[in-house]
């Protein structure tokens, strides 16, 4: 009988949990988001244990691998690394940020980079022995071209139009409708009192992207704006590091398929002097958490 491995990617508005039985992958089920410095470590915790209970179906896995967003801090780390092992008794467990399971998920082994835009954004690296990273600071300090800064970024747009009393541009008036209210003061309070404010700003991102796609200048400029911002996080790590022809990948779920923001940020690459090499292969973290689990078992 092959191992019950369980590879889990929790991010800022979903958590995707894969069960695979050896190398047979089985399924993947989605749950929220569970981000500890978003909605708390107790509520990530136990978003990620519901998620992963689902994909098991009753059965008790033998490794779990989980790749959390804002768990690069080690004592947040180990406390949700304690309260999954009292929920999972048996298994065994690691526990690392979700950016070093996106770069595994694309590049299993060897140097690579990963550019990861979703709710947030985080450039991340290893080198040999050696790791980079950049941005990945939530979006108080950081989180440049990401799905919250462009879903910002256009609801300040919104909120200005809103107050100047005409909302002409074709993406403003229908992110006006997409938050239901054309009254400066209803959108604020929409978002204030949301319990998932973040996530609910990031997601008016894909409606800025798909009029960036049809040439709308408004959303193109907000675009490209963007692209600029998750340029400079590989600039920072690719100028400094050892490798040659270093192999970026995408990840996240405004890099998933091309659209107008991966073909901005393309360019924006291909302009630097950079060694960098861009792969078109675009693969799920919650595979680079099962690659993982099954090196867990076998250091076992």
């Amino acid at each position: 009988m092959h191992d019950l491995f369980v590879g889990v990617d929790a991010g800022g508005s979903h958590t995707i949990a894969a069960l695979a039985r050896g190398d047979e992958l089985l399924r993947t089920v989605a749950g929220p988001g569970a981000n500890p410095n978003l909605i708390g470590v107790d509520a990530a915790a136990a978003s990620i244990e519901r998620t992963i209970a689902r994909a098991l179906e009753g059965q008790a896995p033998d490794a779990i691998a989980i790749g959390v967003a804002g768990a690069g801090e080690e004592t947040i780390a180990a406390q949700l690394r304690a309260a999954l092992s009292r929920s999972f008794l048996g298994a065994r467990i690691a526990l690392c940020h979700d950016a070093r399971i996106a770069l595994r998920a694309a590049i299993p082994e060897g140097d690579g980079l990963v550019l990861i835009a979703g709710t947030g954004s985080i450039a991340y690296a290893e080198i040999g022995e050696a790791t980079f990273r950049a941005g990945g600071y939530g979006y108080l300090l950081g989180d440049t071209g990401s799905a919250y800064a462009i879903g910002a970024t256009a609801l300040r747009h919104l909120l200005a139009a809103l107050e100047r009393g005409s909302v002409e541009n074709a993406m403003l008036a229908e992110l006006a409708d997409y938050v239901g209210t054309n009254d400066p003061a209803a959108v604020v309070a929409g978002i204030y009192q949301s319990v998932t404010p973040v996530a609910d700003i990031a997601a008016c991102a894909p409606l800025v992207l798909r009029h960036a796609a049809g040439g709308e200048e408004f959303s193109t400029g907000i675009v490209q704006s963007a692209a600029q911002s998750l340029c400079e996080l590989i600039v920072r790590i690719a100028s400094r590091c050892p490798a040659r022809t270093l192999p970026v990948a995408f990840s996240g779920g405004l890099l998933r398929e091309r659209n107008a923001l991966t073909q901005a940020l393309e360019e924006r690459i291909a302009g630097e002097s950079l060694d960098v090499r861009v792969l078109a292969v675009r693969v799920e973290p919650c595979i680079g958490a099962l690659h993982e689990a099954r090196r867990l078992m076998a250091a076992s």
